[in-house]
């Protein structure tokens, strides 16, 4: 887990180019840290109008499963 005060930084995304997936995953950790001191971490609602919908594409749930920060 990257400290929130580590003069680490996240990867950054170059304009004209692309980053490599094992980069995204550590700034996708980072903003999930950093978003998680505002908010709670699943903001996902209990109930929805298109619940039939939804739990029909995703094999009985409401969306895909999330991902625990330690795993990315």
């Amino acid at each position: 887990m990257l400290p929130m005060n580590s003069t680490s930084k996240p990867p950054c995304i170059p304009l004209d180019g692309v980053i490599s997936y094992k980069d995204w995953l550590k700034g996708r950790r980072y903003r999930r840290e950093l978003g998680s001191r505002v908010a709670p971490e699943i903001i996902r609602r209990p109930r929805s109008s298109s619940d039939r919908r939804l739990k029909k594409l995703f094999n009985g749930e409401r969306g895909l499963p999330f991902t625990p920060k330690e795993k990315l």
